[in-house]
Formats: C-alpha cells, structure tokens, sequence
C-alpha cells in the first residue's frame, strides 16, 4: 500500500468519525432548522392554568385545557376527544383546533378550560401530514371531587319535643241584645164607670135618672167607640160599662109608665065612677 492510499483512508476515517461526534451532539429529537417534520408534542393540562414544567402531561383532571408543544410554526393541528372504555362507548363529545404559535406552542380554548361529566376519556390529534399512524393520542380521566356529605347527626338520650306555638284565640264578641222597647200608650186609662141603681118606685112615678155616660177611652187592647154609638170592644167581647146602665134605665122607665097604664083606669074609676 502506497503512503497515498494510506493518507486517503486516514483522511476519510477522521470525516466519519467527526460526523458521528457531530451527530451524537446534537440535541434529541432536534431537526434541522426551517424542516417540516412530526415533531410536537400534546398533553392534558389541568384547568385554565399552566403545570410546571409546561411539558408535564396530568391525566386526572376535573378541568382542562389541549396544550401543544414544539410543532412547527403556523401548523394546524385539529383534535376530537371521545368517552372511552370502560365509562364510555366511543362517541365524540368534543372537537377543536390549535394554530401553532412562533414558538410551536398553542392551546385550545385559548383561555378558560373545557368541562365534561366524570368519566374516562381518549384524546387524537391529527397533526395534518396525512398519516394517521402520526396521530397523537392521550388518554385521561374527568373525575372532580364530590361533596363530602354531612354527617348525620347520633341523637343522644331522649329529645323533648318542642312545645307548637298555639295562637291566641281572640274572644268571641257577644251581641248585647238591644232592650225591646215598650209601647206606651199615650192616652190615661178612665177609670170604669159605676153603675147607680134608680130607687124602687112607690105609689107615684119616679123619675128615672140616667147616670151620667162617661167619656169613652182607649184601653190596651180596646177600641173607641164607633160612629152610630156603637159600643166598643174589648179583647173581642162587649164593652158593658155606661150603656149596659142606660139600656137597664130605659126598660125600667117603660115597665113603670106600663104598670102607671095598668093602674090608671082602676083608679079613675073608683075616684071618677066610671
């Protein structure tokens, strides 16, 4: 071997042995500058806020937020979230996008954080190369804590009841009866009449004197006297005062001008002779 060959192959060996040390400095996963590439990553961040470190991935949230990381400028990555086993069936509750900032950074929403009943969870991200085997895919869990209950309180001993408030009952008014008003009569009662007995005639004729009539008044339940002398009533039957005594003056005046017709003839006889 000619001392040209050697230097050849020394010469070629030194550029290998620089390109691997070239190689195995330079960061992982790091691509060449400007080079497209599926080189991002997503994860599951808790709530509106930011874990740190940014790159850390939390699988049990109650809250959360799709945080991209490290993919090319202006990539738009699209992702949908579906309820996996053994809580759900694979149904697609929620869809969305991330524009990738600057830096390769971005989120979805924006601000604030997505909310989805308890339950396990699959997260795709489809990177937008056209390969689905380049999908990125999370899984995590949605469980926020429950309220604790309050215990329930141990009766200890016996309880006295409380006393219901009973309300007052207001007295009853009582209606004082009105007094009935009495009917009082504004004529003065007369008092009643007494009979006077004419004398028993003798031998002459004897004048037969007519008590005086008296001045009829009303009393309760009676009546005035009627036009036509009509006697009044009392309670329905017949007022016999003054002229029960008229009637028994008269008929006593007509028996003794009969008996003085009777005696008459016998007397003119006897003194006359006829």
């Amino acid at each position: 071997m000619t001392s040209r060959l050697r230097i050849g192959l020394w010469a070629a060996a030194a550029a290998v042995g620089i390109a691997s040390l070239t190689i195995l400095a330079a960061p992982a996963g790091a691509t060449p500058a400007g080079a497209p590439g599926n080189n991002g990553t997503v994860k599951i961040h808790e709530g509106a806020g930011e874990p740190s470190p940014g790159t850390e991935n939390q699988p049990h949230v109650c809250t959360f937020h799709v945080h991209a990381l490290h993919f090319d400028a202006g990539q738009l990555l699209t992702f949908r979230v579906q309820s996996w086993e053994p809580t759900g069936d694979r149904s697609v509750v929620l869809s969305g996008s991330i524009t990738a900032d600057a830096t390769g950074e971005g989120r979805s929403p924006v601000s604030g954080a997505y909310s989805l009943p308890d339950g396990h969870y699959r997260l795709t991200v489809d990177t937008g190369n056209g390969t689905s085997t380049q999908d990125k895919h999370k899984m995590f869990w949605v469980r926020c804590a429950s309220e604790t209950p309050s215990p329930t309180p141990t009766e200890t001993g016996s309880q006295t009841p409380t006393p219901t408030p009973t309300g007052t009952e207001s007295p009853t008014p009582t209606a004082t009866p009105s007094p009935t008003p009495t009917a009082t009569s504004s004529e003065s009662e007369s008092p009643t009449p007494t009979e006077t007995e004419s004398p028993t005639p003798t031998g002459t004729s004897p004048t037969a004197t007519s008590p005086a009539t008296p001045t009829p008044t009303s009393s309760p339940g009676g009546s005035l006297p009627g036009p036509g002398g009509t006697p009044p009533t009392m309670g329905g039957l017949a007022f016999t005062g003054s002229s029960t005594a008229a009637i028994a003056g008269l008929g006593l005046a007509l028996l003794l001008a009969g008996l003085a017709l009777l005696i008459t003839p016998a007397v003119r006889r006897r003194l006359f002779g006829d």
